[in-house]
């Protein structure tokens, strides 16, 4: 602020300049600047959104720290097994974390079938192809995805009604 008022009311006369010459030279000056601190605070952005870090729970367990993406997938029952959201998406690198969002017994399995040999080979390497069964509220099965091959990761949620489906998507590196 005090730069732009400077600019504003710097228009006094130096030895040998004008007034406008001073005052082009502190717009530019005081343009850099700003530039300057726009860039900074853009920079210091770029970190994981709050909504996305580990809480307590997977920070003490897992020693996840506020650099690891983790995305949540909630697993609720009635007439059938709900996945909220559908289809998530993640970068190469990300956790997904299913959640259960009930006391309905049911057990995540990543569907082999639909995914190409790279991918179920990753799975199969991390023995992360299904849960265990999840039989309480917030029961998790989390699922690391460093190192895991862009595509598409297909799964069924089972249980005590109709089964569930959703995906997650590994996004290319950019």
């Amino acid at each position: 602020m005090a730069l732009l008022h400077r600019v504003r009311h710097g228009r006094q006369r130096l030895k040998g300049r004008s007034a406008a010459t001073v005052s082009l030279g502190r717009a530019i000056a005081a343009g850099v600047a700003l530039a300057l601190v726009l860039l900074s605070v853009g920079a210091c952005d770029r970190g994981v959104p709050p909504e996305l870090r580990p809480d307590e729970v997977l920070r003490s367990e897992l020693g996840l720290g506020d650099d690891d993406e983790v995305h949540r997938v909630l697993l609720t029952g009635g007439s059938g097994e709900r996945v909220d959201p559908v289809e998530t998406v993640v970068p190469p690198g990300a956790w997904v974390e299913f959640v259960s969002g009930d006391f309905r017994l049911r057990e995540v399995r990543f569907v082999t079938e639909e995914m190409g040999t790279e991918l179920v080979g990753f799975l199969e390497r991390t023995d992360q192809l299904d849960s265990p069964p999840m039989v309480d509220r917030d029961t998790r099965f989390v699922v690391s995805f460093a190192g895991a091959p862009p595509g598409r990761y297909p799964f069924k949620v089972a249980g005590e009604t109709e089964p569930g489906r959703g995906v997650v998507i590994v996004a290319a590196p950019r």
